[in-house]
């Protein structure tokens, strides 16, 4: 059997909200074996875009990355979103490091085809011995959503199709579980009752709860990655919020 890796990417509104993310970081601090996080924060980067006079355009909750665009995704992802994670797990005993897709070659993307978000990647290549060193030495990965193409530019990643590329390129080696946590209890039947959670979604169900417009927009981009994560070989994708991150049972639980 292999050794149990767990994989969490946490959501831009958790980061952005101080008493959730130190929740969060507690809870997370309190997961056993092997770790990684990996972080999001349009509405931070965007703030602090307003103030530097560099709008972000969305389609779809998704940035479209120009060239200002980039370099204020890279300050603050790379630099204070990262640092402040870095921060606040080594008070809680984690020895974390901060890196980007770009740092030990970590990850290589090509620019998405249609061009719609600019300089938005896609993952190409995943350097899993270069994380397992990292994991083999007690490092706890803070994966910034930053990676580049191989040829000297940088591209900026959707988070959760970064976790799920990321559990993919590493589920021989590793028994994998991700993580995906944000500010519900999971995937909810019905959007008005936060205690609706479906707890064990499986792609009939999915696909009638698309048809049915319950689950739309943005979120389906997230269990579309659920799914092919554990296509590919991923143990189990579980959809939960900070408070419920230290009781796995709880939550929503995709499995092949």
């Amino acid at each position: 059997m292999n050794e149990k890796f767990t994989i969490v990417k946490v959501s831009g509104k958790i980061v952005e909200k101080a008493d959730e993310l130190r929740t969060f970081v507690k809870a997370f601090a309190g997961i056993k074996g092997k770790k990684m996080l990996i972080f999001s924060g349009n509405m931070m980067a965007q703030d602090i875009g307003n103030k530097l006079g560099i709008k972000t355009k969305l389609i779809d909750d998704r940035p479209v990355v120009d060239a200002g665009t980039l370099k204020l995704l890279t300050m603050v992802y790379g630099g204070l979103v990262s640092r402040l994670f870095v921060s606040l797990l080594q008070g809680n005993k984690v020895n974390a490091l901060g890196v980007t897709g770009a740092d030990m070659n970590l990850i290589t993307s090509a620019k998405l085809t249609d061009g719609k978000l600019g300089d938005t990647g896609q993952v190409r290549h995943v350097n899993t011995e270069g994380i397992a060193q990292l994991l083999n030495i007690g490092i706890v990965p803070v994966l910034a959503p930053i990676t580049h193409d191989g040829r000297g530019n940088l591209l900026f990643n959707e988070t959760d199709a970064l976790a799920a590329e990321v559990a993919r390129a590493l589920a021989l080696r590793y028994d994998i579980t991700v993580i995906y946590c944000f500010e519900k209890k999971g995937v909810l039947l019905n959007p008005h009752d936060p205690d609706s959670v479906v707890a064990n979604l499986r792609r009939t169900q999915y696909k009638a709860l698309r048809d049915m417009d319950i689950i739309k927009d943005w979120f389906v981009n997230k269990i579309d990655n659920a799914f092919q994560a554990i296509d590919h070989g991923v143990k189990e994708v579980v959809i939960t919020n900070p408070s419920q991150l230290s009781d796995l049972s709880k939550g929503t639980h995709i499995k092949g």
